[in-house]
């Protein structure tokens, strides 16, 4: 099964999770076993036949994965498009499901070979222990440490923290306070849904979160269209079907960076499961819900599956963060199927991404990611100039703030960036308002210091009055828990209000 796989200890960091979008499919061409560049070998044989000194294998290999980067990267900066890029992929990792993955649950960056922390899961291996804008720079490896930075690249880097469930790994990490210690962690299978539901407590009202789109892939994972089936299968016959004209389904696309195109329609593969779109809105021949349109400018329709829509009312969610194939389904939605879209405008991502496999070079296949074509709505109506029309509902409280991020330990009359968004937590924490409400800027007065020393003492932390490194934990802590909890998700609670009261 897919949770028993081999896994790697990160899923893709947020960043490159939102630039993926929206993609088709994956091309995949018999594989070179060496490079066919003409102009790279020429160039590489000139330089062992005459350069000073020694040209290895692995240098070669580092050169023409450097030149396939250099490549990719100008065209894509050409045309001033940030979704095309070449990816590496770990082939002696059996790849893991959407669903779950097995690690330690952190999310990073890479940083001169180092791993930049940016998120760690909640409930997670990691958790408690490592925290974001760590530094990973090292691993300890038969009771040695091996620092990252003395490796030759970032595959080798990561080949050293590929895991399986239950192993255990001694990480050497350095604290935003310059602060080097070690970590010991074992990997765990954690669970991270593409789709799930949860009780709002509601009798009329149920409420589906969609994270991101994934496909099918055969013993790995059985793809979001799946997943979104058996949930809506079950909330229907358990609420939905029972006096459902006065039911309401509360889908979220906030934050969905998108995904795969099969998650959202199965192209009349029979073979495959209906996709979400052809799930929820009708067949209607002479009104597709979105169209594809390559270079070639072959049109791709795609249309519904059901014979009337759904007795009950399906309200949907979208933000800023919301983009690609989570605009596709909320265009469909909103347009196909008359239903309302709540909250913010979306990204306006209107191109979609295909893959092409290329080389495989040291047990790593790299692969390009490129823009294909651009996805239409509602007649030939392109989200990036055409935004979709939503009802605005403002977000307030904890969802309305940026995770606090520790860069160091921050005193009185000192500036610090980071400290901005300690401040704000502080307002929202104490319910500050009005002449008791802290600066954000960063800079750090008085009624900074009084505010932390307050947080400090109510917390049972050493009074400092400083921002340290104890005091950011906690915040933390506290963050990551009211962010998961849908009574204080703001945006929400209106939406589920405004609904009561229609």
């Amino acid at each position: 099964m897919a949770s028993k796989k081999l896994g790697i200890l990160f899923l893709v960091s947020v960043i490159l999770a939102f630039l993926a979008g929206y993609y088709i499919s994956v091309v995949i061409p018999s594989t070179p076993s060496e490079s066919t560049n003409d102009t790279f070998d020429q160039i590489t044989t000139s330089f062992r036949n005459f350069y000073y000194y020694d040209i290895d294998d692995v240098e070669v290999e580092a050169a023409f994965i450097a030149s396939m980067k250099g490549i990719v990267e100008s065209y894509a900066q050409a045309n001033n498009d940030p979704y095309t890029r070449l990816v590496a992929n770990p082939l002696s990792v059996a790849p893991s499901g959407d669903e779950t993955f097995i690690g330690i649950g952190i999310v990073f960056v890479m940083e001169d070979l180092n791993l930049r922390i940016s998120f760690v899961y909640v409930g997670s291996a990691a958790e408690d222990l490592l925290f974001p804008n760590d530094l990973i720079i090292g691993i300890m490896v038969d009771g040695q440490p091996l620092y990252f930075d003395t490796l030759n690249s970032e595959e080798e880097v990561l080949s050293y923290l590929k895991g399986s469930l239950d192993d255990t790994k001694t990480l050497i990490v350095v604290d935003p306070d310059q602060n080097e210690y070690q970590v010991t962690v074992t990997y765990i299978e954690i669970p991270t849904p593409t789709a799930y539901s949860v009780d709002l407590g509601e009798d009329d009202i149920v409420y589906i979160k969609i994270t991101h789109f994934s496909g099918y892939i055969q013993d790995v994972t059985p793809g979001t269209a799946k997943v979104f089936s058996d949930l809506l299968n079950e909330i229907e016959a358990s609420n939905l079907d029972i006096n459902s004209t006065s039911k309401t389904l509360i889908l979220d696309l906030r934050d969905n960076p998108g995904g795969s195109l099969s998650a959202l329609h199965n192209n009349d593969n029979s073979a495959m499961i209906p996709g979400i779109t052809q799930q929820l809105l009708t067949n209607n021949v002479e009104k597709p819900l979105f169209q594809m349109i390559p270079r070639s400018g072959e049109v791709s329709s795609f249309y519904g599956n059901l014979t009337s829509l759904k007795s009950y009312d399906i309200a949907v969610l979208v933000n800023g963060r919301s983009a690609s194939a989570s605009e596709v389904l909320a265009a469909a939605l909103s347009i196909n199927g008359g239903y309302q879209l709540y909250g913010y405008p979306t990204y306006g991502k209107g191109v979609y991404q295909n893959t092409l496999n290329l080389y495989e070079i040291s047990n790593i296949r790299y692969s390009l990611v490129y823009t294909e074509g651009q996805w239409t709505y509602d007649d030939g109506k392109n989200v990036h100039e055409d935004p979709l029309d939503v009802n605005i509902i403002e977000q307030d409280g904890i969802r309305a703030l940026e995770m606090p991020l520790y860069g160091g330990e921050v005193g009185f009359n000192e500036v610090s960036f980071e400290l901005g968004n300690y401040q704000a937590f502080l307002n929202y924490f104490f319910d500050l308002s009005g002449v008791n409400e802290l600066r954000t800027d960063g800079y750090f007065d008085l009624a900074t210091q009084n505010a932390i020393e307050d947080f400090q003492l109510d917390q049972n932390l050493t009074v400092t009055g400083n921002l340290d490194r104890e005091t950011a934990i906690k915040i933390h802590q506290i963050y990551m828990t009211d962010i998961q909890d849908l009574d204080k998700d703001v945006q929400l609670q209106t939406l589920i209000d405004l609904i009561k009261s229609t």
